[in-house]
């Protein structure tokens, strides 16, 4: 075997282990319990007359199930094998973390409106049954006798669903323009089973909302409906 002092594997994984019960870092303790497992696993293999094989097998199985938590931690923590577009989209989610935005990526759904009279998303005075996020294209909105725009990086229908009432106005999405759509009772749900997710995805609702009360879309924003705008306004 060989002549050296076995004992300081032992040591060194035991200090491992120790350390890595009292950092708070998720990632730093997966890897502090996984390098001490290795230094174990060399410990069964070199220095007794017959490597333990039991011991390594279970050592083994706890580094497979730590890697798959650090993968997860990894996904949790960055936008690795999000695509452009979602990374566009991630950049406007700033209160969720890369996980809670993979979860709404998920039950989202991507919208390409591609009809010459455009896509009716909210009637003024009416429940929606989802959430929406402009990603391209100015949406034409109505409220009362008011008609203004709002540009893309707007969410849609977030009064109603933050607070359950009706929709304030009517919009619509021209031909060309993308959003994202979330059903409502779906995000509800999702929300209830993770807390910390559908706090933040109020936080970021709420900001939206503050930053339209701010800007107002009013005289300055406000222009008249064009024909077509009206003629799918007076259909709704």
């Amino acid at each position: 075997m060989i002549d050296i002092d076995p004992g300081w594997l032992i040591h060194a994984g035991a200090l491992l282990y120790i350390i890595a019960f009292v950092v708070r870092d998720e990632l730093a303790l997966r890897m502090l319990v996984v390098t001490g497992s290795l230094l174990y696993i060399l410990y069964y293999y070199l220095f007794p007359t017959q490597p333990l094989w039991d011991a390594i097998i279970s050592s083994v199985v706890m580094i497979g199930a730590n890697f798959y938590v650090i993968g997860q931690v990894i996904l949790e923590r960055t936008t690795f094998r999000l695509s452009e577009v979602e990374k566009r989209l991630f950049q406007a989610f700033e209160t969720l973390t890369p996980g809670q935005f993979r979860q709404l990526l998920k039950q989202a759904e991507w919208v390409d409106v591609t009809g010459e009279d455009g896509t009716v998303l909210t009637r003024e005075g009416e429940p929606t049954p989802a959430l929406y996020y402009v990603v391209d294209g100015e949406v034409a909105a109505q409220k009362e006798e008011q008609s203004f725009r709002l540009p893309p990086g707007n969410f849609v229908g977030e009064i109603a669903y933050v607070l359950g009432v009706a929709t304030t106005a009517t919009t619509v999405a021209p031909q060309g323009a993308r959003y994202v759509r979330w059903d409502a009772e779906a995000l509800r749900r999702l929300s209830d089973r993770r807390p910390a997710l559908g706090n933040a995805l109020n936080a970021l609702l709420t900001r939206d909302l503050a930053i339209k009360l701010k800007t107002s879309y009013q005289p300055r924003n406000a222009m008249p409906a064009d024909r077509r705008t009206e003629i799918l306004l007076g259909q709704v």
